[in-house]
């Protein structure tokens, strides 16, 4: 499903919903520009701090551009999965009413790489889904005060002796202002300038103006400020300024209502931060309520029954796992872009993300642990080809989400984070009871390329596991071999719509429709399903139900369908500790970066 800046409000709280009650999510990105190795083709391999600081540097200067989201809930009762993918491009623009500026970078061989496989740079500014990360709300809202509190320390105009113009134009305000003054207690409470009596009234040589450009309003502040410090001035809707005597009182109420307004505007241009809070377990009290309500104001018929509070409150109880494929990079990248600049020590951004994501899996770490010196093949096309085979556990995709059923589109964030989530299913289940028993087994990368089936991997004290389960509704992707020049390698390719091909920006009212109507239908579909238990559960279920997800289970049949690799493990197997917090950083000494 793709997602726009037209739809993006219709979407997030149903996106929310969907966090909120998930078992794990699966991350893609793709670059404006990717780290380049700074050891000028030295042959010693970087440490961990050095590669760090690459990607780092690279983080700081280049942007996402486009961001897949696949969320995957779980039925173990039925044994499958129902996978909700999502594709978005992330608009680099920032609103400038908020008075601050962002400053990205693009990289050649990088747009190249992107134009090449049809990225539409007109959606990406066009269509892209805003942002505000924590970082710039923090500048907008200091920028008010500052600018609010400037130091007055000028004490000079700054006007040239041979600027006759500009020393003609004071004059006059000047003048304005001491006339204005001379009339003690029967003057107004305010001076405009230009007043408001010469409206139309022909300009002359040395009198202020009709309309004020910016520089004379930069002159005018400059005279009052240092030639006028019991007034002050400021600006005026209409293009005017007023000056007024200074009120020390009057002005704090001026200064918090513009850090209010700010804020609340900050609040409505957080865009996709809204769901890097949800999966960091962030503040979410200041989402506007108006993506809830307003939003979805005179549309006719039933309309999603989203509690706002609830959903909250199942977000602060627990995270969903986190699934990426290289996840180094795009962990370094995901964090620089939604909070803020980075520490300059790897050890500290270690502990700063596991606190907001407490438990990581590197498909990449999981396909190549315990591997030798020499790095095996480990592209996410080359694991999903090799997983696909495997009827469990089984997979399927939403109703609503059949984008990439008939065909995938290759290098697209959307379609990648889909086969980073089937890999991690399938790769999950295969290598459940890996380090959980005594006896030596061979390297995960090695059970992957003998495509030794998932009913004949040994499980201790259980034996084979012999399933009589038939091969079920399986999510089968179209795969075909590409090479890629970054850091996932090659992936799954497949035709990809012309640039021009996008969905057109509907109607508001046909917008609203298109979206919950799809949303409805989606879930009259689960409803009908859930006696079958073959869907998750919605908004009216229980606040902790998001924590049931892969939690170990009393029954005998889920407890037997996760050993059997019919299920992903249960939190309680060996398996997390294994292979959970470990990135795979090949190219660096350490070759991994743990977490926790």
């Amino acid at each position: 499903m793709d997602i726009t800046a037209q739809n993006f409000g219709l979407t997030l709280p149903m996106l929310l919903d969907e966090l909120s009650t998930c078992c794990f999510v699966a991350l893609d990105f793709e670059f404006s520009g990717i780290a380049k190795s700074l050891d000028g083709g030295t042959s010693r391999r970087s440490t961990l701090q050095e590669r760090y600081e690459e990607v780092k540097t690279s983080a700081d200067h280049f942007q996402i551009l486009q961001v897949g989201l696949t969320i995957c809930h779980e039925d173990p009762k039925e044994g499958i999965y129902t996978l909700r993918p999502y594709n978005l491009y992330l608009s680099p623009i920032i609103d400038d009413r908020l008075g601050i500026e962002r400053h990205w970078s693009f990289q050649s061989s990088a747009v190249a790489f992107l134009l090449t496989h049809r990225f539409s740079m007109d959606s990406l500014f066009r269509n892209g889904v805003g942002y505000l990360s924590r970082d710039e709300e923090i500048k907008a809202v200091a920028k008010v005060t500052e600018k609010f509190n400037r130091p007055e320390a000028t004490t000079t105009i700054g006007v040239d002796e041979t600027e006759l113009e500009s020393i003609a134009f004071l004059q006059e305000v000047r003048r304005l202002v001491d006339e204005w003054l001379a009339l003690g207690t029967a003057r107004g409470n305010y001076l405009n300038i230009p007043p408001a009596s010469r409206a139309g009234a022909v300009e002359k040589p040395g009198l202020v103006p009709v309309e004020l450009n910016r520089f004379q309003k930069r002159l005018i502040y400059r005279l009052i400020e240092v030639e006028y410090p019991l007034l002050k001035a400021f600006g005026r809707p209409a293009g005017f300024l007023q000056i007024i005597d200074r009120d020390e009182k009057r002005e704090q109420a001026v200064l918090a209502q513009k850090i209010e307004s700010t804020q609340k505007r900050a609040w409505e241009q957080t865009g996709f931060r809204w769901v890097a809070e949800a999966l960091a377990g962030g503040d979410l009290a200041n989402l506007p309520q108006d993506y809830f309500s307003n939003r979805w104001a005179g549309l006719q018929g039933p309309r999603p029954q989203l509690n706002p509070d609830q959903i909250k409150q199942r977000l602060r109880a627990t995270r969903p796992v986190l699934v990426g494929h290289n996840l180094f990079t795009d962990l370094i990248y995901f964090c620089r872009c939604f909070f803020g600049p980075l520490p300059d020590r790897v050890e500290e951004f270690q502990s700063m993300t596991h606190e907001m994501f407490p438990v990581l899996m590197d498909t990449k770490y999981m396909a190549t642990h315990d591997c030798g010196s020499i790095n095996p093949t480990s592209s996410l096309q080359d694991i999903h080809n090799k997983l696909a085979p495997n009827p469990y556990p089984k997979t399927k995709l939403a109703s609503q989400h059949t984008k990439y059923k008939a065909q995938g589109i290759n290098h697209e964030a959307g379609y990648d984070s889909l086969l980073t989530a089937e890999v991690f299913i399938k790769l999950s289940a295969q290598l459940r009871d890996r380090g959980a028993d005594d006896e030596p087994t061979p390297p995960a990368h090695e059970l992957i390329w003998q495509g030794q089936p998932i009913t004949q991997l040994q499980t201790p004290d259980r034996g084979a596991y012999k399933t009589e389960f038939g091969q079920g509704e399986r999510l089968s992707l179209p795969i075909q071999q590409q090479n890629r020049d970054r850091g996932k390698n090659t992936k799954a390719t497949g035709s990809t719509p012309k640039s021009g091909q996008r969905a057109s920006v509907e109607s508001h009212e046909q917008l609203v429709e298109h979206t919950i109507n799809n949303y409805m239908n989606l879930r009259t579909g689960e409803a009908e399903e859930a006696s079958k238990g073959a869907a998750h559960s919605v908004s009216a279920g229980s606040p902790r139900a998001s924590q049931m997800a892969l939690r170990p289970s009393n029954s005998i049949v889920i407890q037997d369908r996760a050993n059997g690799g019919q299920l992903i493990p249960r939190l309680d197997a060996k398996f997390w500790s294994t292979y959970g917090n470990k990135l795979r950083v090949f190219g660096t000494q350490e070759r991994v970066c743990q977490f926790g």
